[in-house]
C-alpha cells in the first residue's frame, strides 16, 4: 500500500506540474504493443474538438470525435487489464469550473478495433460525491484507473480506483477502491 500510495503522490505530483494546453489545441502520438493513436484537439472558444485516430489495429482504424465543453490536458495509452490490447485515455478540464475533470477513453478489442470505455461520473453517487470539493487529478497508476479530488475544506482527498471490466457492449471503469486522506 505504502508503494502505492508513493507512486500516486509521484504520478499526481508529475500531473500537477504539466501545463495546461495551449490555445492552440492538443497533438500527441501515443503507441503501445503495436497500436498508436493520435489525440488532437482543436479549442474554438470554451468548447474543443476531440481527435482519436488509431492505426495498427487489424479492422477498423476509423478516427472517432467528440466535443468536450472545456479543453484536453493530455493522454495517457495503458494495458490497465493486462490482456495484451492497449486502451487510451484522454483526461480533460471544464473552462466553466477549472476545478472539475474529465476523461473520454477507448479500449481495443483483440487488435481488430476499439470501443469505449464507459466512465461512470461519481458525482451521481451522492456517497461518493459527499464533500466534493473540485481539485480533480486523475492518473492510470499500474492496473488501475484513479481519480482523486479535494473533500470538505480542502485538506482532506478522497481517491477512487477503478479497474477496468468487459460490459455488456463494450468496457467500463468498476469502483475497486475507494481511500480518503
Amino acid at each position: 500500500m505504502l508503494k502505492v500510495a508513493s507512486n500516486l503522490l509521484a504520478t499526481f505530483g508529475i500531473l500537477a506540474a504539466l501545463p495546461c494546453a495551449a490555445s492552440a489545441g492538443y497533438n500527441e502520438t501515443l503507441t503501445m504493443q503495436g497500436i498508436s493513436f493520435e489525440v488532437s484537439a482543436a479549442e474554438s472558444g470554451d468548447t474543443s474538438k476531440l481527435t482519436i485516430k488509431p492505426s495498427g489495429l487489424k479492422a477498423v482504424n476509423d478516427p472517432v470525435t467528440h466535443d468536450i465543453a472545456g479543453r484536453v490536458l493530455r493522454a495517457e495509452v495503458a494495458d490497465i487489464d493486462s490482456n495484451g490490447d492497449p486502451e487510451i485515455y484522454v483526461f480533460t478540464a471544464s473552462n466553466s469550473d477549472p476545478k472539475r475533470g474529465g476523461i473520454i477513453a477507448y479500449a481495443v478489442n483483440k487488435k481488430k478495433s476499439m470501443s469505449p470505455i464507459f466512465v461512470p461520473d461519481f458525482t451521481e453517487d451522492p456517497k461518493l460525491a459527499a464533500g466534493y470539493a473540485g481539485g480533480d487529478e486523475s492518473a492510470v497508476v499500474e492496473t488501475s484507473f484513479v481519480t482523486r479530488f479535494k473533500i470538505g475544506s480542502g485538506e482532506k482527498w478522497r481517491q477512487l480506483q477503478y479497474k477496468l471490466k468487459p460490459g455488456e457492449a463494450g468496457w467500463k471503469l468498476v469502483l475497486d477502491k475507494v481511500v480518503e486522506f
